[in-house]
């Protein structure tokens, strides 16, 4: 992120705007990444934090929802005990334990995002987005169409905001209702920089606009954001970009403020008596989000500790090609899931061979036998991990949106990636790969070794790899 202050960059701002924005688009729009790739450079329960105080997303089941989970069975309390010592220490742990499991904690505050605009709806007794909203959207709706759109724009092969020019000079009746608004369109070429200086009047406050602005309707932002990259899915070489959209709709609102306060008002920073805290100012963690991170381990790991513990823990000697029993994971509403992977194995077609896989696993084939040096391993990493757990992510997000306070269905849980090989050797894999080891050392995703000849179980976490033993019980193993 840039550093904050009072000038306004509006390219770099541009930038920032798409960064935050990448991910966002509508379902099944072109590519699906990961919907806070502006925070994989974050711990993932950090970026969790930052996204849902920041920007307002909805990260995580409601801590209702995780205590209903504990009291249903579904989260085990020797998995809870242990993620409470890992996180806190022996000796706190009946003091975290009874936050976790009892504290009230006051409701979650509003985000920071918005709020510059919700000072501006006070201010100018204007709900924008009421107002604007509604013509904005039918109008990219008509320019982004394919063909069944109520009306056609007229000009082939121009970007939206030129395309929109040409309407407004031939149409007999005017997008606008006010004359300042279409003069600026038709005539003054103004800057998304001249118009926020109509709008905002400070400099050090356009950014957080147009964050909030851009962020009230993320869906069309990042969905224009996507089309000004693939400009093929247009049809008669139509192109959009997000300068555009921003342009139009800083029009739209001046517009609607002429209308209905006539000359009768000032930019917003005029009459702003409080600064609010920068919107990517440093948010340090509180108790509850720390409580927060220790249910959802706790709720993630109970399943990964079920699917561990059955998986098949072949010898040479002993492979055999009939139909084995099988073992089943029972993948209870709580984990079940097609939309987006829960488990990745990398083995050969022994390894974990009884265990029934649910729908949302998937198997890729690798010997690590003919792997001696980890080269074929560091290849399959670097091209699944970053692909699932894009996926994985995506879908993480679309499950904890849904949540409420009291019903939880499925639950959003990170990728978890099983490979067989010896542990000093994956050790040594992932940190030469420079796409999947970031997903593994900021926790985006889970990397659990199975050692081939002793059947251990080894974790990768806090950039090493720990055992993870029968009595549920971390200790140090391979530095």
């Amino acid at each position: 992120m840039t550093a904050r202050n009072s000038s306004f960059d509006e390219q770099l701002v541009l930038h920032e705007l798409k960064h935050f924005l990448r991910g966002l688009s509508q379902p099944g729009a072109f590519d699906y990444s990961n919907p806070l790739h502006a925070f994989q450079g974050h711990h993932f329960h950090d970026a969790l934090r930052c996204a849902s105080e920041i920007l307002g997303y909805q990260t995580t089941v409601s801590m209702e929802g995780y205590r209903s989970l504990y009291n249903a069975k579904r989260v085990k309390p020797e998995i809870l005990e242990k993620v409470l010592i890992e996180k806190k220490g022996a000796a706190n742990i009946f003091e975290w334990q009874d936050k976790v499991l009892m504290k009230k904690f006051p409701a979650e505050i509003a985000p920071r995002i918005g709020q510059l605009r919700h000072n501006g709806k006070n201010r100018f007794k204007t709900d924008l987005d009421e107002v604007v909203h509604q013509k904005l959207f039918r109008i990219l709706d008509n320019y982004l169409d394919s063909g069944v759109a109520d009306w056609q724009f007229p000009v082939r092969g121009r970007g939206f905001l030129d395309s929109m020019r040409e309407v407004e000079s031939k149409s007999y009746i005017s997008i606008f209702r006010t004359a300042r608004a279409r003069n600026l369109l038709l005539y003054a070429g103004a800057t998304i920089s001249d118009l926020l200086a109509i709008l905002v009047g400070d400099q050090s406050l356009f950014e957080q606009y147009l964050f909030d602005q851009q962020f009230a309707h993320r869906e069309w932002s990042g969905l224009v954001s996507s089309l000004e990259n693939n400009v093929h899915h247009l049809p008669d070489g139509r192109t959009i970009s997000l300068h555009d959209l921003i342009v139009f709709e800083l029009l739209l609102e001046i517009d609607a403020l002429d209308h209905r306060l006539k000359s009768h008002w000032q930019p917003l920073a005029t009459g702003l008596t409080e600064r609010q805290e920068p919107l990517f100012a440093p948010l340090p963690a509180d108790e509850r989000s720390e409580v927060l991170t220790i249910w959802q381990e706790a709720v993630e790991w109970s399943y990964y500790d079920q699917v561990l513990s059955k998986f098949y823990r072949p010898t040479r000697d002993d492979l055999t090609y009939g139909k084995p029993d099988q073992i089943r994971i029972e993948p209870s509403e709580a984990y079940a899931d097609d939309k987006g992977e829960n488990l990745c194995i990398l083995g050969t077609k022994f390894f974990a061979r009884n265990l029934a896989l649910p729908l949302n696993a998937s198997r890729h084939a690798y010997d690590f036998a003919v792997d001696r040096d980890g080269d074929m391993l560091g290849n399959i990493l670097e091209k699944v991990v970053p692909s699932c757990g894009a996926a994985n992510i995506g879908n993480f997000f679309a499950e904890a949106s849904l949540h409420d306070n009291s019903t939880v269905s499925r639950i959003p849980m990170r990728l978890l990636c099983v490979i067989e090989q010896f542990p000093e050797t994956a050790l040594k894999v992932i940190r030469r790969c420079t796409e999947a080891y970031p997903w593994f050392l900021n926790e985006w995703a889970h990397l659990v070794v199975i050692e081939p000849q002793s059947h251990g179980i080894q974790v990768f976490k806090n950039g090493k790899m720990i055992a993870y033993k029968a009595d549920r019980q971390l200790e140090n193993a391979t530095d």
